[in-house]
């Protein structure tokens, strides 16, 4: 019996819900449900609307911050490119100032006294010792490049900077005229006065063994005497190479000499190439028979 009723329930509510579906099918299609549909859709414009912008807002957010993350990268980018063309014009300036300088060197060799006897080759500073006890430098030229031991070596300019004094493949020492050991024989080119001109570490050199009566001045610059010196001796320096200019005389009352004090010509601290002359010889004078220099 319970089973009974139970069908006869589900019959009951199956019959009632195929009814009102259909009622409903056939009440869509009437007037006042078509009025109620667009009544509903006309106040569910303006949600609907604003429901639409705020996508749209969303989507132009999105859209602002993609942007921005290219132009990030764009800027990136930019950027790498302008610290690349940088480093491009940094290394052309530091070949351009190389050229300037290999061009004065160049420059130096025209201007040089018998210029047409003379063979210079141009070196670069490898290495420098510069201490309490000595003024010295490495070249990167050596016995390939005819380098000798002795020969005078130039700053760009023509000014004298020293001598070599030890040499091998590929490479030569160079004494500077500052160094305590070096010794050149110095001539004041306006008046005619001679001297030892000597090395003093970082002090101005000094033109020492002037006669006191002969004339020295200050602002008079002093050039390599380039003379023979003794029986069987000359100078290894040609003459007229500038050595520097006198900035101070200093005269003992009770000495038949005095010393002159002077800033060299050449840029001692800073230099970075050199000309080294490879031939050099001074020229025999009549009726000498003197040898090679020393």
């Amino acid at each position: 019996m319970l089973r009974d009723r139970l069908a006869r329930r589900r019959i009951f509510t199956f019959t009632v819900l195929v009814a009102l579906s259909a009622g409903l099918m056939a009440a869509d299609s009437t007037a006042p449900v078509q009025e109620l549909r667009n009544g509903v859709r006309f106040a569910m414009a303006p949600i609907q609307d604003a429901l639409g912008d705020g996508t749209r807002s969303v989507t132009s957010v999105l859209e602002a911050i993609s942007e921005v993350d290219t132009l990030r990268r764009e800027n990136d980018e930019l950027v790498a490119e302008v610290d690349q063309l940088t480093d491009q014009l940094d290394v052309m300036e530091s070949l351009r100032a190389e050229n300037d300088k290999l061009n004065k060197l160049l420059g130096t060799q025209s201007t040089l006294v018998d210029k047409d006897n003379v063979k210079t080759v141009a070196a670069g500073v490898s290495a420098r010792q510069y201490t309490q006890f000595e003024r010295k430098l490495t070249i990167d030229r050596g016995l390939e490049s005819k380098v000798r031991d002795g020969a005078p070596v130039l700053s760009v300019g023509g000014a004298l900077l020293g001598r070599v004094i030890d040499v091998g493949e590929g490479w030569a020492d160079v004494m500077l005229i500052s160094d305590p050991e070096f010794v050149v024989a110095g001539l004041d080119r306006p008046t005619g006065a001679t001297g030892n001109v000597i090395g003093r570490l970082s002090s101005p050199l000094a033109m020492t063994e002037v006669k006191r009566t002969d004339q020295v001045r200050e602002k008079d610059l002093v050039v390599t005497l380039g003379a023979r010196i003794g029986a069987g001796f000359r100078s290894v320096y040609p003459k007229g190479i500038p050595i520097g200019r006198v900035i101070e005389v200093i005269e003992d009352p009770g000495s038949v000499l005095k010393t002159a004090l002077i800033v060299p010509t050449a840029d001692l601290e800073h230099v970075e190439h050199v000309l080294v002359m490879t031939n050099f010889r001074a020229p025999r004078e009549s009726g000498s028979d003197d040898g090679p220099a020393e």
